[in-house]
């Protein structure tokens, strides 16, 4: 008696056969196809993409310069509007050239006239010796004998700068009695921030 052969099995093994080969050549055109990317990998929307390729460093790159924290106490003994420095806060100078954004906050002490008197203390900006327009900030009022205020006064601004252009506070005051004063402790700081924006 002869033995029957499974021709099932077999056309199903063809068939495997034939649709892996084709599966095979549709890959193989696809990869041919794809674009060449530098680092192989694609943007994708939604996907971190890490290049290989070294990126040059370009001058005025993105950065923050800034003062360091100092305490201090520095009255003002200027007549009224007569610019005096605020010496105990370091300078700042700006490493590379461009549009900076500015910030800076003053911490003022105010007040103690022996009678009602109006006292203001006004603050700004120079940069190598010249006023800076648009970093005036001014704050006071009108104080009965004995009192006194303080506050943190300042401004955020865009100035485009020179490489190694140096930044400075000064402030003055308007109204004598009394006393007048930037200060910088614990309790509140006077400093300056620069963040470089563009060429």
């Amino acid at each position: 008696m002869r033995a029957v052969t499974p021709r099932a099995g077999s056309r199903s093994r063809r068939w495997i056969a034939v649709v892996g080969a084709a599966v095979g050549s549709v890959l193989v055109t696809a990869l041919v196809a794809a674009p060449a990317y530098a680092d192989a990998t694609p943007n994708v929307s939604g996907t971190a993409r890490t290049s290989t390729a070294a990126v040059a460093p370009r001058s005025g790159g993105s950065q923050w310069v800034q003062t360091d924290p100092v305490d201090f106490s520095h009255s003002i003994t200027s007549a009224d509007r007569a610019y005096e420095q605020i010496s105990e806060l370091p300078a700042l100078t700006i490493p590379n050239p461009g549009v900076w954004q500015v910030s800076y906050s003053a911490r003022t002490n105010i007040g103690n006239p022996a009678s009602v008197s109006g006292a203001f203390l006004h603050t700004a900006l120079f940069n190598n010796g010249a006023l800076i327009p648009g970093s005036e900030a001014l704050t006071g009022k009108t104080y009965n004998p004995g009192e006194s205020s303080q506050d943190t006064i300042g401004q955020t601004f865009l100035y485009t700068f020179k490489a190694g252009d140096v930044v400075r506070l000064y402030g003055y005051r308007i109204g004598q009695p009394g006393f007048a004063a930037v200060l910088s402790n614990g309790d509140g700081r006077t400093g300056i921030t620069a963040h470089w924006v563009s060429f």
